[in-house]
């Protein structure tokens, strides 16, 4: 009963991998059609189905590999050179989120004739009251020292008197 249920799967298993088989042959020989390789008979289709499984090759007593037959032809594949690429003089537009380029570009050349930046129409002074962003706040706070070549300024909180440095921008007179 073991023997014709292992048969049977044997079977199945044959008949499934010969219908893949076949399968693979066909897209095979399109694929080589599409290409121009010339195909021939192959050795392997008109070859006899085995009746019987060979034994695992744990099981296989040692000896040498079996050869191929001096009548099986050896195909030898050349690669074909690839053209070479053409070069890209400047990098792929990518997709970026947010506002178009256009509009952006609008933005930025309006906003200095509507909002004048604080950093070209005042000089702060040491001691200065003067309120500051940072983060989703602001805050109150007093001028200590100003660098005018980093355009930054060092600010003192009312608050809690942490000192901090923040750039111009971000600093308006209070």
């Amino acid at each position: 009963m073991q023997n014709d249920m292992k048969s049977a799967i044997q079977a199945a298993v044959e008949e499934g991998v010969a219908k893949a088989m076949g399968r693979q042959l066909e897209l095979l020989e399109k694929i080589a059609q599409f290409l121009g390789i010339e195909v021939g008979p192959t050795p392997a289709a008109s070859a006899p189905k085995r009746a019987s499984v060979p034994p695992p090759a744990s099981k296989r007593p040692p000896g040498p590999a079996p050869k191929r037959p001096s009548s099986v032809p050896v195909r030898k594949w050349v690669k074909p050179e690839a053209a070479p690429k053409p070069t890209r003089t400047k990098a792929a537009p990518q997709n970026r989120r947010g506002r178009p380029r256009a509009a952006r570009r609008t933005t930025t050349v309006a906003a200095p004739s509507s909002n004048p930046n604080p950093a070209t129409s005042v000089a702060y002074e040491v001691g200065q009251e003067v309120r500051y962003k940072q983060g989703r706040g602001g805050f109150s706070a007093k001028v200590k020292s100003i660098d005018a070549k980093a355009k930054t300024v060092t600010v003192e909180r009312v608050s809690d008197n942490k000192q901090v440095v923040r750039p111009f921008d971000k600093v308006t007179p209070a």
